[in-house]
């Protein structure tokens, strides 16, 4: 059976555990791959990185620092994609004040307090409020953040900090394209989406009521419904 690579890119502090849940609901003609994000400090070496272990051509997938990484690498190797999908992520370049608040929380990894950063700093903002007291999901957070690691961590807020505003080449973006987000994501707000997906020529939103951040854990049986749906509506299933 021929089968299509589906790339995922995770979000910060966040490996291929992130879209467990979504992969085993997917299509058996899909074959999904999460790339393995090196401590590279900047998003342009991140997507060479990247490139190397992709498929000649794939599905692009991404969620958050993902998604942002996804258009440096379509940017890079457009005719390699053949489909994107965007979760819960930002087309735009970093704000003054979520570069403030990582390097808050890069100075105290570098301090020796990088293993309370997930738990006591960043889940509020990772997961709907009514799911701070799932333990299965609070702990699989904190065991991909203690995964990725500090130096990890480090690096990738300084791309984060650093990427170029990516706003001017979504309508430049010709392949199909679907945009996922929670309704109540905190860090990237629904508003951002909406943006996204008014400049792209081929877009589909979903916008998932009652998640957070992370939709890909929070929302996994939405999330693989809509990326079937999307994949025989463009034709994308291999």
């Amino acid at each position: 059976m021929k089968k299509r690579q589906l790339l995922w890119l995770p979000g910060l502090l966040c490996n291929g555990a992130l879209f467990e849940p979504v992969n085993t609901l997917l299509p058996p003609t899909i074959k999904p791959f999460c790339a393995t994000i090196p401590p590279e400090t900047t998003m342009c070496e991140l997507a060479k990185a990247v490139l190397e272990q992709a498929s000649d051509e794939f599905i692009l997938g991404g969620l958050s620092m993902g998604g942002i990484l996804a258009f440096e690498v379509y940017r890079q190797a457009p005719q390699r994609v053949k489909g994107l999908i965007l979760l819960d992520t930002n087309a735009a370049a970093d704000r003054p004040t979520m570069t403030k608040e990582r390097n808050r929380l890069v100075a105290m990894a570098q301090q020796g307090h990088f293993s309370s950063i997930t738990p006591e700093h960043l889940m509020p903002l990772l997961i709907h409020p009514d799911r701070q007291n799932d333990s299965g999901l609070v702990e699989l957070i904190n065991r991909m953040a203690e995964d990725v690691g500090i130096d990890a961590f480090v690096a990738h807020a300084q791309a984060l900090q650093m990427r170029s505003d990516s706003t001017g080449m979504l309508k430049d973006i010709t392949v199909p394209t679907l945009v996922i987000c929670g309704k109540d994501d905190q860090l990237c707000p629904v508003r951002n989406h909406t943006t996204i997906a008014e400049q792209l020529p081929q877009c589909s939103l979903q916008i998932i009521p009652h998640c957070g951040h992370l939709s890909a854990l929070e929302a996994a049986k939405v999330v693989s419904y809509s990326i079937r749906c999307w994949l025989r509506l463009h034709g994308l299933l291999a």
